[in-house]
């Protein structure tokens, strides 16, 4: 008998001649459950650390006295772990935006841990498309914020 389980179906069909599943090294399992993992437990006690009105603070704003593109992302996170979508969106639209795309990413790494298969082309957020498109979402945000538009 395998020591992993079967990999998932080949829906996406095999890659150059390879199945487009490989194992993943058991040496790799732990530390994508724990980083996948680290992600929802950490927005989680958002609300909570809010609460006790601790602050990042923010260098950027600091120096120069504007906003940066991530102000307003831990206020965003709060807001979205508590299901308040409006708020989130009030308070950072490029930050929300950048935290579903992470959520995305720790899905993908708690699957692959726990199934301990990886696909061997890049999940669909990971295309260069989308990460164009999540940092032009953010870059955008932020220009809009600075022009009062937000």
């Amino acid at each position: 008998m395998h020591p992993l389980p079967s990999p998932p179906s080949e829906a996406a069909g095999p890659v150059r001649g390879r199945s487009a599943w490989v194992p993943l090294p058991v040496a790799d399992r732990l530390p994508r459950l724990a980083l996948g993992l680290a992600l929802p437990l950490a927005m989680a006690a958002t609300p909570l650390w809010l609460r006790q009105g601790y602050s990042l603070g923010c260098g950027f704003r600091a120096l120069t006295g504007l906003p940066c593109p991530l102000c307003g992302g831990t206020r965003a996170c709060g807001a979205l772990v508590q299901g308040d979508w409006a708020a989130a969106w009030a308070a950072n639209p490029g930050a929300v935006v950048l935290l579903l795309w992470l959520g995305l990413c720790a899905a993908q790494a708690v699957a692959e841990g726990a199934a301990g298969w990886r696909r061997v082309r890049p999940w669909p957020w990971w295309q260069p498309w989308a990460l164009r498109a999540v940092g032009g979402g953010l870059l955008l945000s932020w220009a809009a914020r600075l022009a009062g538009w937000v």
